[in-house]
């Protein structure tokens, strides 16, 4: 969460909770003086009543918001400190990979408004075999944390299920820390299949973060990054194609454990 978002959740959190605790002198406060006579047109005890309900399912709001966003750093943080796994070993400790276990269509188009982060690696998904059974031990971004960002890409995968069950293939992203996974771009060429990889900061959607949505580094040092395996369902299996970045760099393959 950047500065200017949590300068305007601590802003509405004073706001909700001065509600909650004492709508009266709020009105009074804010809107009070612009009154010839406040005591004449006053709000009555009922809407006092509504006004603090109102207040204190913000500061709720606030409060789920904030131990979520916490509960992602948490995981992030416990992630770190795990033993070493098949994960590390084949997509390497720095940073550490973790899996998106998200679902979604994946665009045709480069979008204009997010930065392009490096893939550094990918490895399909054999169904039928073992090979990429260790991917499903792998730690993963949690539906609490980190994904209930405001533009984080895809969805929940339907209950039982994981993202890896429908992907044909997992890429690996090195991205800034500052910013989250919010387009993939999957694009057909002769003889290969290119994809890109777009970031950008959280957008709420209101327009109060929209001059750093687009603020990531587009190579970003390993101190500043976070690893991401992103599984993705194509249109077709990948077969004897190459896959390849949007400039039509070969991205490597990456073997199995």
């Amino acid at each position: 969460m950047n500065t200017l978002l949590i300068w305007a959740a601590g802003l509405l959190g004073v706001l909700f909770l001065w509600g909650t605790l004492s709508p009266r002198s709020q009105w009074y406060l804010l809107v009070g003086w612009t009154r010839s006579d406040p005591r004449a047109t006053e709000p009555g005890a009922a809407a006092y009543s509504v006004t603090r309900v109102v207040s204190l399912v913000g500061v709720l709001a606030l409060l789920t918001v904030g131990v979520s966003s916490a509960v992602g750093q948490i995981d992030f943080a416990r992630e770190d400190n795990r033993a070493v796994s098949d994960v590390d070993r084949v997509w390497g400790m720095q940073p550490r990979a973790y899996v998106v276990d998200r679902v979604f269509r994946p665009i045709a188009v480069p979008p204009e408004d997010l930065v392009e982060m490096p893939i550094t690696g990918f490895q399909s998904i054999d169904r039928t075999g073992s090979n990429s059974d260790y991917l499903f031990e792998a730690g993963k971004i949690r539906s609490a944390g980190q994904a209930t960002e405001p533009g984080f890409i895809g969805v929940e995968p339907i209950p039982g299920t994981v993202a890896l069950d429908t992907a044909d293939l997992v890429v690996r992203v090195r991205g800034d820390d500052r910013c989250i996974p919010q387009q993939l771009v999957v694009v057909g060429a002769d003889g290969a299949v290119q994809v890109g990889a777009f970031f950008g900061q959280s957008d709420p959607g209101d327009g109060s973060n929209e001059g750093n949505v687009s603020n990531c580094d587009s190579n970003p040092s390993v101190e500043r990054s976070r690893g991401y395996l992103i599984p993705i369902d194509l249109a077709s299996p990948l077969g004897n194609r190459e896959l390849q970045s949007l400039d039509g760099t070969p991205i490597e393959v990456v073997g199995s454990p």
